[in-house]
């Protein structure tokens, strides 16, 4: 067959799924939504491998959260790799932290959750390549039918409606009711750290990062335990603000400034240098109206903006320790994101450990770290 290429809006993923699973189809299949990039890779009809810029969908994520690895394993296996380019399953396989069949089955799981978490979007762009003989990673021998896929995917949109009805938002918190749980949990469990992340308080976004979850296996659990009434909203998570969103806002117009006005504000910003205004406003643009312009002035900003970060907080190991008391960091507005990371802020981590463990990107990471730096959240050594 031909390539094959087109957008969201006009082919949903789940009918490009079965039209390719009809024809046997052997090539790379690309995804895209903003910066968010996706590489599938077919061999007569069948998933054989799965990739993704986003953090959450690496093999490393899926086994931290299963309770297979501690981050401090993944931390070494992960060094190990940067030096040898050896495949991380065969790092955690050969130094005994986890074996082949447990790699196996985390790796099946990653590659399914890589292409149907993209049926959520109804924006974005695909590129199906049929004349390009995909490469399967050493080490890979796993074949997912993507009828498979398909029969998933119309199960998930039946679940995920049901889900939403429940869990509106991820900035809702929850009540627990432990006397309805079906038995106690196991002591160093999933669920107990689950338990214990809604009982302090955390909303489902903050939980989803704290146990490096993917959004569809954590809301699954969580409507699990609705359904035994073990589990309630507290609250909708209204008043969560993101730090930078505290103070005086932009000024780049009224509510009512086009995308092409906020682009022209965006440009003002580069050539001030000022990167986090820029991708702010740039993305605002693109919430308006996505555009291949939009789109490509966000990927600018991330390429020119990341470099800087890095020789900033990479360059030299550094530590951070936290300059404001815990007590009064719970009382400060921010996001899922900014609590999870001013968690991982001890004194004793590393800044290279935190961005490679971390479920975000790394962009985010850094730029995150920027800002706690700037409102003196956190000291460096």
């Amino acid at each position: 067959m031909r390539g094959l290429y087109g957008d969201f809006a006009t082919m949903p993923l789940r009918d490009l799924v079965v039209y390719l699973g009809n024809r046997k189809a052997t090539g790379v299949l690309s995804l895209q939504r903003d910066v968010v990039r996706k590489q599938v890779i077919l061999v007569d009809g069948e998933l054989c491998n799965a990739s993704s810029n986003e953090p959450r969908e690496y093999l490393g994520q899926f086994l931290i959260n299963l309770g297979h690895i501690t981050e401090d394993q993944f931390n070494r296996a992960y060094q190990t790799q940067k030096e040898t380019k050896i495949f991380l399953g065969r790092i955690l396989v050969m130094i005994g932290a986890v074996n082949e069949q447990t790699v196996s089955t985390a790796l099946s799981m990653k590659m399914r959750e890589t292409l149907l978490e993209a049926y959520q979007w109804t924006q974005g762009t695909f590129a199906f390549e049929a004349d390009k003989r995909p490469d399967v990673p050493e080490g890979i021998d796993l074949r997912i039918p993507l009828s498979e896929i398909a029969q998933e995917g119309e199960f998930r949109e039946t679940v995920w409606r049901a889900i939403r009805a429940v869990f509106p938002k991820g900035g809702c918190t929850l009540r627990l009711d432990r006397a309805k749980l079906a038995e106690p949990p196991k002591p160093g469990s999933l669920d107990e750290k689950l338990y214990q992340l809604i009982e302090a308080g955390n909303s489902i976004d903050e939980i989803v990062l704290a146990l490096h979850a993917t959004d569809f296996f954590l809301h699954q659990r969580l409507y699990a335990l609705h359904r035994l009434e073990a589990v309630a909203v507290a609250g909708d998570g209204t008043l969560e603000l993101e730090m930078a969103d505290v103070g005086a806002p932009l000024n780049v117009g009224s509510s009512d400034t086009s995308g092409s006005e906020l682009v022209s504000h965006v440009r003002a910003f580069l050539d001030a240098g000022n990167f986090r205004d820029a991708l702010q406003v740039a993305r605002k643009a693109n919430e308006l109206q996505s555009s291949d312009e939009t789109q490509a002035l966000i990927q600018d900003i991330e390429s020119r903006w990341l470099p800087v970060l890095r020789q900033q907080f990479l360059s030299r190991p550094l530590v951070a320790s936290l300059r404001v008391a815990s007590d009064k960091l719970k009382s400060m507005p921010m996001t899922a994101p900014e609590r999870y990371l001013l968690s991982r802020v001890d004194g004793k981590r590393d800044l290279q450990s935190i961005v490679a463990v971390s479920p975000l990107r790394e962009l985010e990471v850094l730029a995150h770290l920027e800002r706690f730096l700037q409102l003196e959240l956190i000291a460096l050594r």
